[in-house]
């Protein structure tokens, strides 16, 4: 079964957008505490910014439901971060990118819930897998070029010259937005129902739960690259890691996509679960750069495995006629979650060491992998 040019093309604006992100997301650590921020200080940034992307993917998400099309909400949202790149390339102080990043993360969270939606709509369900799973690697692929361009560009031109030059990614992944042909529209719906949990199916209720307790184990993927800066990596090593981690991410998308379709959705996003214990364990008991290397590039794994799989999965289990709605409001409650989960992270790691912080988001996620199995009755989802 072939995959709709809608897929490709999704992934074509979320490679671009991804090249310009990712250009900028590996120097951020460095750059805040060039500028006098601590740890907790970057925890509060990353949290208050996955927690706004988090918080705006159920308004983006409603509000395609309510219009009755999609496209609309993915112009405003790649549009947004396309012309706020100067505000970094210009930032002063930690406030200044904090600035930066809730508008950034703004316009992902208006994005997201339509465009996952939207590749729902646009595929077979037997498809579903790699659809999401080529989507992730396209995106991912950007996420690989881009530190590679920071990389490349950081010794000629510095850390703000990187930032001012992310823009050019962004400005042609706005552009290249205008190729994605929309399906035929449903109609406006004025008299959307309330989006209410009672109301929406008993499995995407306990995936919901269960999803909450995983994102307190989450962190920002700041803290991995600051920790393989403690254990001795330089800067540029970092970014050259970064990229390492990206291109395996991107590698193996649409591989374990596949996977999925044919041993289960279920089966993937618990595999998922378990390698990212096993990653946060590996970091926990890192000492070395070449330890922290090896737990980065399991990372991968974890990415790809869990990723798309989990966003397919969550797409067999919501209905029609809220889709959006219902994946805005499952990145929303993991994305609000993140804020506490980076703030306890950091205040951890300040007060008690990387071991500690790690282990604690280790034990979470393996406490999650086993409610998970625990509710191996779910329906709607793929048998497995």
């Amino acid at each position: 079964m072939r995959l709709p040019p809608l897929v490709y093309l999704l992934g074509l604006v979320s490679f671009l957008m991804d090249v310009a992100s990712e250009m900028v997301y590996p120097l951020l650590p460095l750059f805040l505490t060039g500028l006098g921020a601590g740890v907790s200080t970057l925890g509060l940034v990353e949290g208050v910014a996955e927690a706004t992307a988090s918080l705006f993917k159920v308004v983006g998400g409603r509000i395609s439901d309510r219009l009755g099309r999609r496209k609309p909400l993915l112009l405003l949202g790649y549009g947004l971060p396309a012309l706020l790149r100067p505000l970094l390339a210009l930032a002063q102080s930690p406030l200044h990118v904090l600035l930066y990043r809730f508008l950034d993360r703004t316009g992902k969270g208006l994005r997201t819930a339509p465009r996952d939606a939207l590749l729902a709509e646009g595929v077979p369900q037997g498809a579903l897998g790699r659809a999401y799973g080529l989507h992730r690697g396209l995106d991912t692929l950007g996420a690989t070029l881009g530190p590679l361009l920071a990389y490349l560009l950081l010794p000629h031109v510095g850390v703000r010259g990187v930032f001012w030059a992310s823009a050019v990614p962004a400005g042609l992944a706005f552009l290249a937005l205008f190729l994605v042909r929309e399906p035929a529209s449903r109609p406006p719906s004025s008299h959307l129902p309330p989006l209410r949990l009672r109301a929406m199916p008993p499995a995407y209720r306990r995936f919901l739960l269960l999803s909450g307790l995983f994102a307190l184990a989450l962190s920002s993927n700041a803290f991995l690259l600051l920790r393989l800066k403690d254990l001795g990596l330089s800067q540029e090593a970092v970014a050259l890691a970064y990229t390492a981690y990206n291109l395996l991410y991107a590698l193996l998308s649409y591989p374990l996509g596949s996977l999925a379709d044919r041993l289960g959705l279920r089966r993937v996003v618990a595999l998922g679960f378990f390698v990212y214990a096993l990653v946060y364990l590996g970091f926990a008991w890192a000492e070395s750069a070449p330890w922290g290397v090896a737990s980065l590039l399991l990372y991968a794994l974890y990415s790809a495995a869990f990723e798309g799989s989990s966003r397919a999965y969550l797409a067999t289990l919501v209905p029609a006629e809220a889709k959006a709605s219902a994946i805005g409001l499952y990145h929303t409650v993991v994305g609000v979650l993140l804020l506490p989960a980076s703030l306890l992270f950091g205040l951890l790691w300040q007060a008690f060491g990387a071991e500690v912080a790690f282990g604690v988001g280790a034990g979470l996620a393996l406490l999650a992998l086993f409610l998970f199995l625990l509710d191996g009755k779910a329906k709607g989802a793929y048998p497995g």
